[in-house]
């Protein structure tokens, strides 16, 4: 009986993780402008702007394997990057796994981009909500090549959002007390 407790604390720990760290985001996201949103603190960052390939789209920079030292990087970029690998970690791991990254759209103004981060998180959301210790366990194909467990495919969402959401905490800092 012990054990079968402890596989259910597995789900409820990954939920809560998730939650919390969505809701502390969702705090430093609150009132976020667009002069925020695109504010890149160096002149050599990363940021999203207009896709030169596909008129009326836009894109962000990103290298799998980025130069050292890594680029300092906008909110946007960081909020956008949150959503893309909610997006394209769940496409593959539970839907058709058809797109890519480039086929992702790039929200150009705060709101939307608040409005595609509260979208990408829903299904994982509603996941969490009915998952049991098996479901944690079972393989599911991933973008990155080989199966990886839903457990782990979660873990790595709430990690990169707990990771990239205190960056963008203190990206906010910074531009109240610099930038404005």
């Amino acid at each position: 009986m012990a054990h079968m407790q402890s596989e259910g604390e597995g789900v409820k720990l990954l939920a809560r993780s998730w939650q919390q760290s969505g809701d502390r985001l969702e705090d430093r996201l609150a009132g976020l402008t667009d002069a925020e949103y695109l504010w890149l603190p160096t002149d050599d960052g990363w940021t999203i702007h207009p896709d030169p390939m596909r008129p009326g789209r836009w894109t962000y920079d990103y290298d799998f394997a980025p130069p050292a030292p890594a680029p300092i990087t906008s909110i946007a970029w960081r909020l956008v990057h949150i959503i893309a690998d909610n997006e394209i970690y769940w496409e593959y791991a539970f839907g058709p796994g058809q797109r890519t990254f480039p086929d992702l759209i790039v929200p150009e103004t705060a709101s939307a981009a608040l409005d595609a981060w509260h979208h990408s998180r829903a299904p994982i959301t509603e996941w969490l909500a009915d998952a049991t210790a098996d479901d944690l366990a079972e393989s599911r194909p991933s973008h990155l090549g080989d199966p990886t467990p839903a457990g782990e495919v979660v873990r790595i969402l709430v990690d990169e959002q707990t990771h990239h959401g205190a960056e963008i905490a203190l990206l906010r800092d910074l531009y109240l007390r610099i930038a404005r």
